[in-house]
């Protein structure tokens, strides 16, 4: 594990009230340190575990009141003394993974045993575009077929470079720390820093998704997919401006730098996920195999065992074939057979797996696609365990901004924000974790969305081995005006089906935090709160290494897309590094007015992965919720 990272877990958030000595400073940061360590929910009778789990006790310093003053007190000295420069810093480097890295265990058998899995007539062809082959006729899946499924999309910009970059030495110049956030009083914060570690297996790494950094959309034989509209030409909504993932950050044609940075930064795991339509250009059953692809992807885990890093891969994030959406009865099957290409390949050297990323935030009050999305889910783990006899890790990755009722005292406020989750979460969640029904928040607001039957809830039931989402920030929810019921009996209120506010806005007129890009609030006196939720309703339980497992990944989204994400060292590649030539977007959008050096130290997202890291370890030590991963966003 980089220790950095380990730093970033550690680092002190607050300071014993014997350091101060301002009584004012003192009370205030001491009311600012109690609303930290004990958020709504998770108060003094959470601060310990039992027994026979590890613990450390701890001691709260209040804040003095008028019926408790402060009995702290300091003796002023004036006088004059030597006086020296003193160093602040210290230069530190990461540490590179050993490498390579040699798999002791197999998770499904080598493809020359199951290759009789796939389809006996699957065709494995190669495509390259031309765009004026449109009116050529050579076949349902001829390079006329391919010009015709481009012919809905095409984008402003064509890739530099069409060759796989080798890497390039790593400077040591790019393996420098950031220096250490400053902390008034660190010999006294947080008694506990010593004994709240994370566990030695712990899944630690860095995420990423092929729309968002691949790049070549048009290369190779790789299909359209539903999200390469994003940007495209003449599409209905295209926003002024908007930037198509043509270039993204050309990692299609340089993971092997963006590997080897990562292996010298010491981040054992990456997150990838893989292109559908680069396996399926066509999407559909019985369509042919992209050869191209599975050797691309052949290559990306390849290189990535080479380097040390152990990969993560997600079987489609956000980019279904444009043909085949989530409300297409024909998606389970066309999904099952694209995973099957992947995973008889490949399932021998990946553990974890996620099948689809965050379908309850693309699937947008389409209840239609719920029923679709669960099936195909279901059927990619049922193959995997069944019939390859796989035996790593697959789950369903959820997104998930936590509802928390605006006033806790009102009742209507406290179901609008289990209203809330039952909406985002327990749609998707209740067949999966529980084998239950769909929430009855949900079906008795008159959505076109039929139950799943008893043989369904069965097939469904205890397909995810973890618990997987991305828990981005936490905002309130209150109930609408004249109140849920009226709004759920009326199809035409503008907020139905959900029928709840949402707000960043505290009841006294605060935001709830720090707001970035608009979006993603640093609100870490929340993250517990949000892993309790997931843990304690949906009770997720490990089947494999660990006995309980929840939260493969967590991340800080706060930009969609072309995003390089500057935590460690310098930008991986792109325009920092010689291609000029690949323009960069931005996020937050006075990024391009920073120098470099600005951009790289980045204190805003610094703090929002402490403070959520930080709060994380008081989720396992204090509440008792076995968290066993985090995946950092992004790469980009």
């Amino acid at each position: 594990m980089p220790s950095q990272w380990k730093d970033a877990c550690i680092r002190p958030l607050k300071c014993s009230l014997n350091d101060m000595a301002s009584s004012l400073l003192l009370g205030t940061l001491a009311l600012v340190s109690t609303v930290i360590a004990s958020p709504p929910g998770y108060g003094s009778h959470h601060s310990s575990l039992n027994s026979d789990t590890e613990s450390c006790t701890t001691s709260t310093a209040l804040a003095p009141t008028a019926t408790e003053p402060t009995t702290c007190s300091a003796t002023k000295s004036i006088a004059y003394s030597a006086w020296s420069y003193t160093v602040e810093t210290s230069t530190r480097y990461a540490t590179p993974l050993p490498s390579p890295l040699a798999l002791t265990t197999s998770y499904a058998p080598h493809f020359s045993k199951v290759s009789s899995l796939l389809p006996a007539n699957a065709t494995y062809t190669s495509y390259s575009l031309n765009r004026d082959a449109t009116a050529l006729r050579d076949g349902q899946y001829g390079q006329g077929a391919y010009a015709r499924l481009w012919a809905p999309v095409s984008f402003n910009h064509s890739v530099p470079f069409t060759t796989t970059a080798s890497p390039t030495p790593v400077a040591t110049s790019e393996l420098v720390y950031p220096p250490a956030l400053y902390t008034a009083c660190p010999n006294s914060a947080d008694t506990c820093i010593d004994c709240y570690k994370l566990p030695e297996d712990f899944v630690w790494g860095v995420a990423s998704s092929a729309f968002q950094i691949e790049g070549g959309l048009t290369e190779d034989g790789r299909g359209p997919s539903a999200f390469d509209t994003i940007g495209a030409i003449g599409y209905v909504g295209r926003a002024p401006n908007e930037a198509d993932a043509e270039l993204a950050t050309m990692s299609y044609y340089l993971y092997k730098q963006d590997i080897a940075r990562l292996a010298a930064i010491g981040v054992p795991y990456f997150g990838f996920s893989i292109s559908w339509t680069r396996i399926v250009p066509f999407g559909t059953v019985g369509s042919p195999i992209n050869q191209a692809g599975l050797d691309h992807y052949e290559d990306v885990i390849k290189t990535c065992l080479e380097y040390g890093v152990k990969p993560i891969v997600t079987l489609t994030h956000f980019d279904p074939p444009l043909g085949i959406q989530y409300n297409s009865t024909d998606f389970p099957d066309a999904f099952l057979y694209y995973a099957k290409q992947v995973m008889t390949r490949f399932g021998d050297r990946v553990q974890e797996w996620a099948t689809l990323n965050e379908p309850n935030g693309v699937f947008r009050n389409n209840f239609p696609s719920v029923p679709n999305i669960l099936m195909a889910h279901a059927k990619v783990y049922h193959w995997y365990k069944e019939e390859l006899g796989g035996t790593g890790s697959i789950t369903i990755k959820f997104a998930n901004n936590l509802g928390t009722p605006l006033d806790n005292t009102n009742p209507d406020d406290v179901r609008a924000a289990l209203r809330y989750q039952d909406f985002v979460l327990g749609t998707f969640a209740n067949s999966i974790f529980l084998g239950e029904q769909y929430p009855e928040e949900v079906t008795s607001t008159g959505v076109n969305l039929t139950l799943l039957t008893d043989e369904e809830l069965a097939y469904i039931n205890g397909t995810a081995d973890v618990w997987s989402f991305d828990p981005y920030t936490t905002g309130f929810v209150t109930s609408p005006e004249g109140g849920i019921d009226a709004c759920a009996s009326n199809k035409t209120h503008p907020l139905w089906p959900n029928c709840v506010v949402n707000t960043n806005v505290q009841a006294d007129g605060w935001l709830n935090g720090q707001g970035s890009f608009e979006y993603a609030y640093i609100a870490p006196q929340y993250v517990r709160q949000q892993l309790g939720y997931v843990w304690n309703v949906y009770k997720p339980k490990g089947k494999l290494e660990l006995p309980f497992h929840t939260l493969l990944n967590l991340i800080a989204n706060l930009c969609l897309r072309n995003r390089r994400l500057r935590i460690w060292v310098q930008p991986l590649h792109g325009v920092l590094q010689g291609t000029k030539d690949i323009p960069k977007s931005s996020c937050p959008p006075t990024d391009p007015a920073q120098t470099k050096v600005a951009q790289q130290y980045d204190l805003e997202r610094t703090l929002y992965y402490q403070s959520f890291l930080r709060e994380m370890l008081k989720s396992i030590y204090e509440d008792g919720v076995n968290v066993v991963g985090a995946l950092a966003w992004t790469i980009q």
